[in-house]
């Protein structure tokens, strides 16, 4: 989805998008203080979107916007038509599953169950089977498990937790950041950079601070950090956080810092500086596309 451009009327905007829909080009609008955004969903279209932009910041009282109602009106009939067709050919899974957000979202919903699940073996049943032994960056704050092929001890720290306020906290806001760069970044983007987070800050809490640590923070200061940049740098690829919220996370991450909690700051440091650089190449890159 792309940001075309942002009236300062909603009839104009309005009548823009009923242009846009009824030759099949998909978009919607969204409000905010300085106007009406339009909102083009297929990158593909963006091309058509600008040249007839200008034609129709032009003239935007011409037949052709007017008439575009009744048009775009037809066009949503004859999508809805099609839709009721192939309903009845086919299955709808996502009735039967009910797992709409776990399909837009795999990667995210993953790491959920994931966490959950090693949570509950190592935390509610006391680590009966020794699970968390295998899962921490070392046990004798050397490299020798990791250089003895156990490469999977470089991010699996950030699995465990140590509590119910713990997860509960890391899991709502990898929900909220990682969701959001899955759905429009895809799965296998959000899988490499949720991996590169864990392994440089998972690396920089041992390297530093010892091997004792857990916790999926580091990697949702990352994600975080990705985030607030391509927010600030990008507003159009659709990524943002709002700044109440952006100012609540660096408020607790000042007072993990100094507070005497023995929490992993130095893997909050390192997934939010690879998150922030991240964040800053990605949006550096687009702009300079868009020249």
């Amino acid at each position: 989805m792309r940001h075309l451009v942002t009236l300062p009327r909603r009839d104009h905007a309005e009548r823009f998008q009923d242009f846009l829909i009824a030759r099949g080009k998909k978009c919607s609008l969204d409000d905010d203080a300085t106007g009406t955004a339009i909102w083009v969903h297929d990158d593909d279209d963006m091309p058509f979107a600008k040249t007839e932009l200008e034609k129709f910041q032009a003239s935007p009282d011409a037949e052709e916007y007017l008439i575009a109602r009744q048009q775009a009106d037809a066009r949503l009939k004859e999508l809805v038509a099609q839709r009721k067709a192939a309903r009845r050919n086919t299955v709808n899974l996502s009735q039967r599953w009910n797992s709409r957000s776990s399909g837009d979202c795999p990667i995210t919903i993953g790491v959920i169950i994931l966490c959950v699940f090693v949570f509950a073996d190592t935390w509610v049943t006391g680590n009966q089977r020794g699970l968390r032994e295998l899962l921490f960056f070392s046990t004798d704050s050397t490299w020798s498990a990791i250089e003895g092929g156990q490469y999977w001890r470089i991010v699996t720290p950030a699995i465990m937790h140590g509590g119910p306020l713990h997860i509960l906290f890391n899991l709502m806001w990898w929900w909220q950041l990682g969701g959001m760069i899955e759905r429009r970044k895809g799965s296998a983007a959000l899988f490499g950079m949720a991996l590169l987070i864990a392994a440089v800050s998972n690396t920089m809490q041992f390297q530093f601070g010892g091997p004792w640590f857990l916790g999926l923070s580091g990697v949702v200061f990352g994600v975080f950090g990705y985030v607030w940049v391509k927010g600030q740098l990008d507003p159009s690829d659709g990524i943002g956080i709002d700044q109440q919220s952006a100012l609540w996370m660096l408020v607790w991450f000042a007072i993990c810092w100094f507070s005497n909690m023995g929490l992993a700051n130095l893997a909050h440091w390192g997934g939010l500086l690879v998150g922030v650089t991240l964040g800053a190449i990605d949006a550096g890159w687009r702009n300079w596309r868009r020249r």
